[in-house]
């Protein structure tokens, strides 16, 4: 029973390994990684362009947020390119004859990226935090929960992508889940504009229908969206980022669970 129940894990933990390896060597994670701490780099020339008094917000602000930007760019490329490899290089044919399911391998493919994810945000949140020291900004502890969110909606994205991946060409699923990402991030937008009482969303019923049904089916990504607060020196605790781990665990498994119905569907043969 303890060998049936370790034997899964095993193999999920192997893939993610080999998973991790092989995007680390990724031509394209290693030029996004250099993008990513060119962008933290540039806040230090924007910061000096800036009034004197708002120095520590300019670098508090577009370092947070080239670290989520790049950290979404690095989910979504990593995301569709990897399991499109797979299937273009036949790994998936050699790997699905031995005796382990579908589902395992999608799961180390997840686990094996989030890894990934954890380890360019370190990277870019050191870098970020010695540019702020550098230009004097004192640092505080919301920093922290704040980078944590910007993981949890990388890894949102990263189980979107993967979904889409199964079933997708990696330019529709970059394209796709690009899109996702856009309106996930303006559901508080739309959300005021279908309660205004006058707009396209008041007079136009199909793109008030449109829009009615992205709020409803859509993970509001602004949850994970905490810049104002920082600069403003509103506090992030960790209860807040509790409960957005939950609701993002549970966007996670809704996808990784229909990136699998879709995967178990697929002939590899």
């Amino acid at each position: 029973m303890i060998e049936g129940i370790g034997g899964p894990f095993r193999r999920v933990n192997a893939i993610a390994r080999n998973t991790f390896l092989e995007a680390a060597r990724n031509r394209a994670f290693l030029g996004l990684g250099i993008a990513a701490m060119g962008l933290v780099v540039a806040s230090l020339a924007l910061a000096n362009l800036a009034i004197s008094d708002q120095k520590a917000r300019v670098l508090t602000d577009f370092g947070l947020f080239a670290i989520a930007l790049l950290l979404v760019v690095i989910a979504v490329t990593m995301g569709v390119i990897l399991v499109f490899q797979e299937v273009d290089r036949k790994t998936f044919y050699v790997v699905l004859t031995k005796p382990i399911r579908r589902y395992e391998v999608l799961a180390g493919k997840l686990l094996g990226l989030y890894g990934v994810l954890a380890i360019a945000l370190v990277g870019m949140a050191a870098a970020w935090l010695v540019a702020l020291r550098i230009q004097g900004v004192p640092l505080h502890r919301d920093m922290a929960p704040a980078l944590v969110l910007v993981w949890m909606q990388a890894a949102v994205l990263t189980s979107v992508a993967l979904f889409f991946s199964a079933f997708a060409t990696p330019l529709m699923s970059g394209v796709f889940t690009v899109g996702f990402y856009l309106i996930g991030s303006s559901l508080t937008v739309l959300q005021d504009h279908l309660s205004a009482r006058k707009g396209a969303l008041v007079t136009e019923p199909t793109a008030r229908a449109l829009a009615r049904a992205a709020v409803f089916l859509l993970p509001d990504l602004g949850h994970f969206h905490v810049g104002k607060e920082l600069v403003l020196g509103i506090p992030v605790g960790w209860d807040y980022v509790a409960a957005a781990g939950g609701y993002a665990l549970g966007w996670v498994l809704l996808f990784f669970s229909l990136a699998v119905l879709v995967f178990e569907r697929r002939d590899f043969t």
